[in-house]
């Protein structure tokens, strides 16, 4: 009966994400977890801690099998369920302490998450489930990490009086005073160009997608009617350094637009196979290269062993990742953009420090399912986190504006071409999440090893 448990509140866990998407769930889940691991001695608590993680993994992450199989997909949540089994070693059946090691344990295993092994899959995190809760608040004060730790305090509150504690603490954290300020709005376009083939095979056909984004372009964007306009990743699906027809007709667009274009796609130079994003006004201005890749999709780690285990790792070929960021300049304003997998990237989101962030993804690769919502609930955490308005192009959807708060401001429909027109404000300033958020892991560490070493003196 406890192994089923920890099934059924694993599950719970992975309904406050995408496609179900009620934050609720998250606590009533933790809390059902927090109750197993309260009760039951070491063995018990290992098992049930890694069924927990297994259930909530695999549901939320079933979409990474869509196009390459299920072996992938199951070696991903076994692998990762191990992660879950940390506040297990670290209870005491029934001890007092437990309320603080759950919590301060359940933000250790989202840090591996997101790091081990690689680069990390840090994509089921419950930090990212809390966009449209009261917990919110939390996040330009601390960021997803903050959240996390909360989730798993008041989760495991043990009375009436933690819980209602717990609860007082959000309608204060609304006295603390902002450190970002908004002045100057910016209007921009955004263009989904839509795809012909969902799957692998998205650009199947060269130049298809750079076709349907220009089209799109062209049809809906007047002269001087935005100040910058752009397009999602990989929406020119050629190499526009080996394609001079290409960059002639991106030069073409933006002159007659007189507007500067944001565009992405790959290139291959001296320096590999890159992943970038091209700033043209008209000319090719300035140049972004993805910096975190998207392990066994952008590069295969120990490829030798991986082709054994599927078929698909051959279609993989390895891009090299950039080194630097860079800050975009059109006319009175500065920007940052990250393409796709780059926004899970805690160490990404604290340098977003200029008016603005852009995120560029493409997502025709995983078809119609949740990805694509869990995607840009990501990057309303991103928003909220950095107070800052995004900008959020994809080339399937969710193509859209998202507020300094995380809220939608307006988005299109998923898989239709269409351009969708928005005016954001710049912002000035960073929050206190990405300017002391780096700190909360390392004193959770710190703070979980101390209370270790205390029980350890009190039982001798």
């Amino acid at each position: 009966m406890t192994n089923l448990l920890a099934i059924l509140f694993g599950l719970l866990t992975s309904f406050a994400f995408e496609p179900v998407a009620l934050w609720p769930f998250a606590l009533i889940g933790f809390s059902g977890l927090f109750w197993l691991l309260n009760k039951n001695y070491l063995t018990q608590r290992l098992l049930s801690a890694y069924l927990f993680g297994l259930t909530f993994l695999l549901t939320v992450q079933h979409w990474t099998s869509t196009y390459v199989g299920s072996i992938p997909w199951l070696i991903l949540g076994f692998m990762q369920a191990t992660f879950f089994i940390l506040p297990a070693l670290f209870f005491k059946r029934n001890h007092r302490y437990n309320q603080i090691v759950f919590a301060l344990s359940v933000v250790l295993v989202e840090l591996a998450l997101r790091t081990i092994p690689f680069t990390g899959f840090g994509w089921s995190r419950v930090g990212f489930t809390q966009v449209d809760s009261p917990i919110a608040v939390l996040y330009p004060l601390g960021g997803a990490v903050l959240v996390t730790f909360y989730i798993g305090l008041i989760s495991a509150s043990r009375s009436l009086i933690s819980f209602l504690l717990l609860i007082l603490v959000l309608p204060v954290s609304l006295i603390i005073p902002p450190t970002v300020s908004f002045n100057q709005p910016v209007k921009i376009a955004l263009v989904q160009g839509g795809v012909v083939n969902l799957g692998l095979d998205f650009n199947a056909i060269a130049k298809e997608l750079f076709n349907r984004h220009l089209d799109q372009s062209i049809n809906s964007i007047e002269l001087n009617s935005v100040d910058l306009i752009i397009w999602p990743e990989n929406s020119v699906d050629v190499d526009i350094g080996r394609n001079s027809d290409v960059l002639k007709k991106v030069i073409d667009f933006s002159r007659q637009t007189n507007t500067p274009l944001l565009i992405s796609g790959v290139q291959k130079n001296n320096e590999g196979k890159l992943n970038q994003a091209f700033l043209f006004d008209p000319q090719l201005k300035q140049i972004y290269t993805k910096r975190y890749l998207t392990p066994f999709g952008e590069y295969i780690p120990l490829r030798s062993i991986a082709e054994k285990v599927s078929k698909y790792t051959s279609q993989v070929s390895d891009i090299s990742a950039g080194t630097s960021d860079t800050i975009l300049n059109i006319q009175s304003s500065k920007f940052q953009t990250l393409i796709c997998y780059e926004l899970i990237d805690d160490s990404l989101i604290r340098k977003v420090e200029h008016d603005f962030l852009v995120i560029q993804t493409n997502n025709a690769t995983f078809g119609d399912t949740p990805q694509l919502d869990q995607q840009v609930n990501i990057a309303r955490v991103r928003a909220a986190e950095t107070s800052r308005y995004i900008p959020y192009v994809s080339t399937t959807g969710v193509t859209s504006f998202i507020g300094p708060k995380g809220e939608f401001i307006s988005q299109v429909e998923k898989f239709e071409p269409a351009t969708l027109f928005g005016q954001i404000e710049k912002a000035k300033g960073l929050t206190y999440a990405q300017k002391y958020g780096m700190y909360i892991e390392m004193i959770a560490i710190i703070w979980l090893l101390t209370l270790l070493l205390m029980r350890r003196r009190g039982r001798s």
